[in-house]
């Protein structure tokens, strides 16, 4: 058992934001995986974006990819807003479930890790990239709660995207992520699972925060 945090759940349900908090919290490194897929996603739109590209491995092995914080950079460019938008964002589900995408970011995600603790969010940490990890955490919400999140992320009122295209969008990646053959998205079967559908994310992170220090504490006693 490795000192990892693995906290996954669909699109829209907080990992990001309490994978963050909660590493700063605990003064664990983090890993935004979502990042990673979006950062391939974007590179392949900009490549052509045909299925041939995505399981071409020299491709991929020309693609370097640098994380600082929130901060992406592939090949030396900052893309850190472009990975974030729309586009990218109706895309990453078919990238994502790729083999040979899952496979190179796995690897990349596990070399990561061994430097020091760490916390990282997705939707198959717990059960694929580390099925060993000391904590894993399901986040979980209603899918009128993750696509009105989402819409506020894009500014709201001022979103060029229409609520209901939200949560439709947001349906139909659900969908694709938690039927695909590669890496379904689902809970692990030991996950410790948090309905984050009437809490703010401090409440998410006291919640999380303490299952941590319950698990720490655990450890220490082995």
């Amino acid at each position: 058992m490795i000192k990892v945090i693995a906290i996954d759940g669909p699109s829209g349900v907080g990992k990001s934001t309490l994978a963050r908090s909660l590493a700063a919290a605990l003064r664990w490194q983090y890993l935004d995986t979502g990042g990673l897929y979006r950062c391939i996603t974007w590179a392949w739109l900009k490549d052509g974006d045909t299925p041939e590209l995505l399981s071409d491995q020299a491709w991929l092995d020309g693609i370097f990819i640098d994380v600082e914080g929130a901060n992406f950079r592939l090949n030396g460019d900052d893309i850190s807003r472009e990975i974030r938008s729309q586009e990218v964002t109706q895309n990453v589900s078919t990238v994502s479930s790729v083999a040979t995408i899952r496979n190179h970011l796995t690897a990349m995600m596990r070399r990561f890790a061994i430097k020091k603790p760490c916390v990282l969010d997705g939707r198959d940490i717990g059960t694929v990239v580390f099925p060993n990890a000391f904590l894993k955490i399901y986040l979980t919400a209603s899918p009128e709660a993750r696509a009105r999140r989402r819409w506020l992320e894009l500014g709201g009122e001022q979103s060029p995207v229409p609520y209901q295209q939200v949560l439709v969008e947001q349906q139909a990646r659900d969908s694709k992520d938690m039927t695909r053959e590669v890496a379904p998205l689902i809970p692990a079967d030991d996950a410790w699972k948090l309905d984050t559908d009437e809490l703010d994310a401090k409440g998410v992170l006291e919640e999380a925060l303490h299952e941590a220090h319950r698990r720490l504490a655990s450890l220490e006693h082995l």
